[in-house]
């Protein structure tokens, strides 16, 4: 699969994926203009969604109303590396009594989120810069950067 990041103005992208499309900047305190979520933000929501998708797909199959369901996401940044050193998802349903069992499975299925088997997982990460007017075999090389503190991303406060 494969998704196209372009840049717009300032630190100001957007990625695309078929007909979707999300901005991606930085707020104003680190350079950008707030247009769209900074890509740590990005990252986490993406998290949030992805355990919302699963217990959607639970609920759904035991029969669980789970309209007006809402995830708050929290995180913490650290250092040594900079990067977000935790997550934590909280799933709301709406009022309903549900048994232990249920809440289990919930959980269990969260587990089995796409996203979080991918962190638990760790996969390859490559980073190839390329200078538009250089071939190919003399790319250079990069490593990915650690997220930014402050939900921004990878840019000092002005």
């Amino acid at each position: 699969m494969s998704l196209t990041i372009e840049h717009q103005e300032d630190v100001c992208f957007s990625a695309r994926f078929g007909e979707h499309e999300v901005t991606i900047d930085l707020p104003q305190s680190h350079g950008g203009q707030g247009r769209g979520m900074a890509p740590p933000q990005l990252f986490v929501a993406a998290l949030g969604g992805c355990a919302g998708v699963y217990v959607a797909d639970y609920c759904d199959s035991q029969g669980i109303d789970y309209r007006g369901m809402r995830l708050n996401v929290d995180w913490r940044y650290d250092d040594r590396p900079r990067r977000i050193s935790s997550v934590r998802i909280r799933v709301e349903l709406p009022d309903q009594a549900l048994t232990p069992a249920q809440l289990q499975g919930m959980l269990d299925t969260v587990h089995q989120c796409t996203l979080h088997n991918t962190l638990a997982q760790r996969p390859q990460l490559d980073v190839e810069v390329v200078a538009a007017a250089s071939a190919p075999s003399s790319a250079q090389r990069a490593r990915a950067g650690d997220p930014c503190e402050n939900g921004a991303c990878c840019r000092a406060a002005h």
